[in-house]
């Protein structure tokens, strides 16, 4: 059996576990390229020139949709850290493409499955409290233009599964938005979420929660989410053509571009 290949762009933090869990499917690495130290068409000539059948997108956010789209002009499948792109318009021209796959693991968290079976109108309480050091806002993650800011950096994930669980939804709104924090409302048919984003949080304190009447749902209170190794799963479907897709993500690509728009 040939085993899948893979070329990697970005040499940042996460590419550990993107190793780990490439390895872990059955993969086998094929490139690695960064875009930066001079290297700055590094990855046009990968993409060119490899012979692996999947390319890796792990670059600051505002390139992932110039990387997805030449990765499938050359016939690559294509998997891409979130978020899939900053903006609705290009995760729409994704989604006229075959094999561009997300990142969004927290769908494969053990806790979604226990959530679903809740049943009826829930108030939801979304406390998303993370530690981020001076050296994170100094990167590209600190630049809205280069990571689309909080809320596509951090909040996405969250979001995601707030309608991945729950459904569409009906209004938004962001009541306070800065680099570092943000806070706001989403309603759904059958949810109100009251949520907070901080950078803010001291290390040893760290959660990602979900309150849901009484109960609390802490998907993890390590340093960074990937810690959980959910990664894993998700190379396990893209190895069997299966995955977040394009057309998943735009609803919460779209959602937040409204909250966005309502802070202005």
């Amino acid at each position: 059996m040939i085993r899948p290949s893979f070329s990697i762009i970005g040499t940042g933090f996460i590419l550990e576990r993107h190793i780990k869990a490439i390895r872990a499917s059955g993969g086998v690495i094929a490139d690695v390229v960064n875009n930066f130290n001079g290297q700055n068409n590094a990855w046009i000539n990968m993409i060119m020139k490899t012979q692996a059948s999947h390319v890796v997108i792990l670059t600051p956010n505002i390139m992932h949709f110039d990387m997805a789209l030449m990765a499938r002009r050359f016939d690559k499948t294509v998997l891409c850290e979130k978020p899939l792109a900053v903006t609705s318009e290009q995760v729409k021209m994704l989604s006229e493409l075959d094999k561009v796959y997300t990142v969004l693991q927290l769908r494969h968290h053990s806790l979604v499955e226990e959530i679903k079976k809740i049943k009826g109108k829930v108030k939801i309480g979304m406390d998303i409290s993370v530690y981020r050091d001076d050296e994170y806002f100094a990167s590209w993650k600190g630049s809205k233009i280069l990571s689309g800011g909080i809320l596509f950096n951090l909040g996405i994930h969250y979001f995601d599964l707030l309608l991945h669980i729950f459904g569409s939804a009906k209004k938004a709104k962001l009541k306070y938005c800065d680099e570092k924090v943000a806070t706001g409302t989403i309603e759904g048919e059958n949810y109100i979420c009251e949520w907070k984003l901080s950078t803010m949080q001291p290390k040893e304190h760290q959660h990602r929660v979900f309150t849901i009447g009484k109960k609390e749902f802490n998907f993890s209170s390590k340093d960074n989410l990937s810690q959980e190794d959910l990664h894993i799963q998700v190379y396990k479907d893209l190895v069997q053509g299966k995955g977040v897709t394009p057309a998943d993500v735009l609803p919460v690509t779209e959602l937040i571009e409204k909250m966005y728009f309502s802070k202005k």
